[in-house]
């Protein structure tokens, strides 16, 4: 019998974001038997199994479940997988400063931003204001403090109270 996780769909966007292959390779993989294709037809799906082992993060079971939500489009799923593997890109940045980042090629930043990117498009404050920690901590392309105090500044306006208070200590220090 196979393991549940081996079950768990995910869309081939999602496999090559979280491994930095491209969508043509899981595609040649598919076709060459070396993994299977899972789904109706609605689009090539691959099991999370074939792409746990390239993956930098170890899921639980309850993150994949929640990995599948977000690759179903599920805001809540998004900004959650998101902030597990912006948490990831902050320590491997904080245990190797001096690493250029791994941009283009999957890993846990592309993974965060990935996922951040989708939940904050859909009114998540929570994707927004880790959207704001990775700009400010620089680990993502473009001008780092404009955007991560745009990207707090929205959660601000959502409703999020860390960021309000943030956003309050910087344009009135003092009383935040």
């Amino acid at each position: 019998m196979q393991p549940a996780e081996s079950l768990y769909p995910i869309s081939l966007n999602t496999a090559a974001i979280l491994t930095g292959r491209s969508m043509r390779t899981w595609q040649r993989r598919i076709e060459e038997g070396l993994v299977p294709r899972l789904g109706d037809g609605r689009g090539a799906l691959v099991p999370f199994s074939a792409v746990r082992p390239a993956l930098a993060v170890d899921l639980s079971d309850e993150d994949v479940q929640m990995l599948v939500r977000a690759d179903q489009g599920d805001a809540a799923a998004q900004a959650d997988v998101g902030a597990l593997f912006a948490l990831a890109a902050l320590q491997e940045a904080k245990a190797r400063p001096a690493a250029p980042l791994n941009r283009g090629r999957g890993g846990s930043i592309m993974a965060a931003m990935h996922f951040l990117t989708q939940a904050a498009g859909q009114g998540e404050a929570d994707a927004m204001h880790w959207l704001g920690m990775l700009h400010a901590a620089g680990l993502c392309e473009g001008d780092g403090q404009a955007l991560a105090l745009m990207w707090v500044a929205k959660a601000a306006a959502h409703g999020h109270v860390i960021a309000q208070r943030q956003l309050a200590g910087l344009l009135m220090p003092g009383k935040a």
